[in-house]
């Protein structure tokens, strides 16, 4: 006999973890994510499988075949569909009680504040080269006190940060502000995400990394990584138990490598040592990036 939608029932095996009144807590949270391919699509399906009553979401592209080995919903039957509308259904068919909303198109910096001021987190899934309006939207959430998570898919794990009341601000620890090429604000980027570099240990191929031509490598494991290490952050912050790692702190975690690290980049990146990690990391590229 099959069965129909009980939000009782489907999200029943959350308790224990979570005390009733948390679930209720997590359930009436509105959620935004911008950008649904690898990480993006993985925040959503975690998201929606937690219980979150409501989502803003925005990506205009679509699935393709490149797409295939990192990206929620990327198969055959999804090739040319909107990612977003794509991952809306994926929501809805998981909790058909959820509220999705699709801005779109492609995000302007107009929409950002209206953007911000609906959710109560922003969770960052933007390409990883969209720099200005990543700082757009990062500096709105600061400006209004709410919590904004970026995590990294770095070969087999991810790195996260967590920025909200009481941490360090996006600008102050990664100072993309302050770049003066495309290329050196990627470059602050890339350090600021992983300041550990533990990942480097496994990594084969260094000319398939370059941030001149937009291109890096991955795995379909990272985005796993990135969806646990992101929606438990923010767990801890919705239902206030547990210790976060705020900004500065970084979390890397790499299953490659069976181990985690917290990065601690007091000063963000005016740290010495960040300076000379850009400087690593500049000479290990290969000489065209």
């Amino acid at each position: 006999m099959m069965s129909t939608f009980d939000q009782s029932k489907a999200f029943s095996r959350n308790l224990g973890w979570l005390t009733p009144s948390e679930q209720a807590l997590v359930q009436a949270s509105h959620v935004g994510i911008v950008g649904l391919g690898g990480v993006g699509g993985q925040y959503a399906e975690c998201l929606a499988r937690l219980g979150v009553g409501e989502f803003t979401i925005c990506d205009p592209d679509t699935f393709e075949v490149e797409n295939t080995n990192r990206q929620n919903e990327c198969r055959v039957s999804n090739y040319g569909k909107n990612k977003a509308q794509v991952i809306k259904e994926l929501i809805q068919d998981i909790n058909p009680e959820a509220k999705v909303t699709i801005i779109e198109g492609a995000m302007s910096e107009s929409q950002v504040t209206h953007f911000c001021s609906a959710i109560d987190v922003y969770f960052d899934a933007l390409d990883f080269f969209v720099m200005d309006l990543r700082c757009l939207i990062f500096r709105q959430m600061k400006r209004l006190n709410k919590p904004a998570i970026t995590a990294a898919p770095i070969g087999t794990g991810s790195s996260c940060l967590v920025f909200t009341t009481g941490s360090m601000d996006f600008d102050s620890y990664f100072g993309i502000d302050r770049a003066k090429t495309e290329f050196e604000k990627n470059l602050r980027f890339l350090i600021g995400l992983a300041p550990s570099l533990q990942h480097l240990k496994y990594f084969q191929d260094r000319s398939k990394a370059n941030i001149k031509e937009k291109r890096t490598p991955s795995l379909p494991m990272c985005v796993y990584s990135c969806a646990s290490l992101a929606t438990t952050s923010w767990l801890k912050i919705r239902i206030g138990r547990g210790r976060i790692f705020l900004a500065p702190y970084s979390v890397h975690y790499d299953p490659y490598l069976a181990q985690i690290k917290k990065t601690y980049m007091w000063l963000g990146f005016r740290n010495p040592f960040f300076s000379f990690k850009i400087f690593l990391i500049t000479r290990l590229l290969p000489r065209d990036s």
